[in-house]
């Protein structure tokens, strides 16, 4: 089993930026290794402190299959005029080297948490700062690898989760994550917790997230072995 994981936190009133990660074990380990964010200190990760102006898409395989442990995704064009602050994602890898290549990565552990939030907007089960979305596809597209013409469901998260995170499994290998800013905290519909969106009719927010206790955000995935 291999896990990636997407950690996350908000800027609070001072101005302090809490780290997002994606992570992922090594499907050679011979030890079971439950959901949560505690046990994925060896996970392949992506973090990032960043707040995007404007969504992007990351590549699973090319990313983390890569030589670089850090880089920059430059949004300085999509920055509104007058706006302040650095536009783009500042973004870092952790244990590139148990990365497989062939592996197939389905299940996913999300993290985006604020220990002790001073603010009721920042306790679990409300918007968080990032929202991320897991596809099939490459490039954050429904399309199919395999050739068939059946779109793929997308899964998001927006939540701010507990510290353990929260699990969920899609019926394909990830092929690829898109990261974005929260959305407009006043909006009256419930935030995604491994919701079931696209292609797919049916939505499906997980147990946690329908009770409203979620606090943090951190995605992790497995290897369908």
């Amino acid at each position: 089993m291999q896990i990636i994981r997407v950690a996350s936190r908000a800027s609070s009133l001072a101005f302090l930026s809490f780290p997002f990660q994606i992570c992922a074990q090594s499907a050679s380990t011979s030890q079971k290794i439950s959901c949560g964010y505690s046990n994925t200190t060896h996970a392949l990760t992506f973090t990032t402190s960043s707040i995007p102006v404007a969504s992007y898409c990351f590549d699973f395989a090319e990313l983390f299959r890569g030589n670089a442990t850090q880089g920059f995704v430059n949004q300085t064009k999509v920055l509104s005029s007058g706006a302040f602050g650095e536009a783009g994602i500042h973004w870092q890898l952790e244990n590139v080297d148990t990365f497989d290549l062939q592996g197939n990565y389905t299940s996913v552990l999300y993290h985006q948490h604020i220990p002790n939030p001073a603010s009721h907007d920042w306790k679990p089960g409300h918007y968080a700062e990032r929202v991320a979305m897991i596809y099939g596809g490459t490039s954050c597209t429904e399309a199919n690898p395999s050739g068939n013409k059946t779109l793929l469901p997308w899964y998001g998260f927006s939540c701010w989760s507990e510290d353990e995170g929260s699990c969920g499994t899609t019926p394909y290998k990830i092929g690829s994550f898109n990261l974005g800013s929260g959305v407009d905290k006043k909006n009256q519909h419930t935030c995604w917790m491994f919701a079931e969106e696209g292609a797919a009719p049916r939505v499906s927010t997980s147990f946690w997230s329908m009770l409203g206790i979620l606090v943090g955000t951190y995605l992790a995935f497995w290897l369908a072995l």
